[in-house]
C-alpha cells in the first residue's frame, strides 16, 4: 500500500491469486467526505471568485487555533507517546550535563534540543508504524474479502450442482413413473 500525505492510501493490487479485488476495495474510503472537502467542490469554490483554501495566509492558521486544541492535544495519535518521549528525552539529557559540569543555560540549550530531536523523532516512528498497520489491516481485508467471495462463489456452485442432481433425480423418477408395468417381447 503506498500512501501520500495529501489523500488515502492507494492500493497496489489485487492479493496473489485474485484476479481483481472486491468492488469496495477499489475505491477504499477511509474517511468520512465533507461537503466542500472534494477537490471538486474546492474548484467550484475557487472559480466562483473566492480565495483558494490550499494558501491560507499565516494570519489565518494563527486564528484557526482555538482554546480546546490545547486541550485535546493528547487524543491525536501519536502525540502523547512523542511528547512523553521528548519530555525523557531533555529531563534525562539537561540533567545529564548539568552533573557533568555544565552551566545552567547550557544544560537548558541540551535539554530543550533533546526534548525537541527525541519528540520529533518518536512522532515519525509512531506515524510510520501507524501506517505499515493500516497496510496490514487493508490487505487482511482484501485477503478476507477474497475468502468471503470464494466461499460464496462455492456455496452457490455447489447449490447449482444440488439442484441439478435434484432436477435429474424428478426427471429419472417421472421417467420411471411413465414406464408401462408390461412388456412385449
Amino acid at each position: 500500500m503506498v500512501q501520500d500525505d495529501n489523500g488515502p492510501p492507494r492500493l497496489r493490487g489485487p492479493p496473489p491469486g485474485a484476479t481483481e479485488p472486491p468492488e469496495h476495495v477499489k475505491k477504499p474510503q477511509i474517511y468520512e467526505i465533507f461537503p466542500g472537502s472534494k477537490p471538486q467542490d474546492q474548484a467550484k469554490e475557487s472559480t466562483e471568485g473566492q480565495k483558494s483554501p490550499s494558501q491560507p495566509s499565516i494570519t489565518e492558521g494563527i486564528q484557526s487555533i482555538k482554546r480546546d486544541d490545547f486541550f485535546t492535544v493528547h487524543q491525536i495519535p501519536c502525540a502523547r507517546q512523542s511528547l512523553l518521549t521528548g519530555i525523557g528525552a531533555g529531563a534525562v539529557m539537561g540533567m545529564g550535563r548539568f552533573v557533568a559540569g555544565g552551566l545552567i543555560p547550557k544544560a537548558t540549550n541540551w535539554a530543550f534540543w533533546s526534548f525537541f530531536i527525541g519528540s520529533i523523532a518518536q512522532w515519525e516512528y509512531c506515524r510510520a508504524q501507524r501506517a505499515n498497520e493500516r497496510a496490514a489491516v487493508a490487505r487482511i481485508v482484501q485477503v478476507m474479502d477474497k475468502k468471503q467471495a470464494d466461499k460464496k462463489a462455492q456455496a452457490e456452485e455447489a447449490a447449482r450442482l444440488k439442484r441439478e442432481q435434484a432436477e435429474e433425480r424428478i426427471k429419472q423418477e417421472a421417467a420411471a413413473a411413465n414406464k408401462s408395468w408390461y412388456k412385449f417381447w
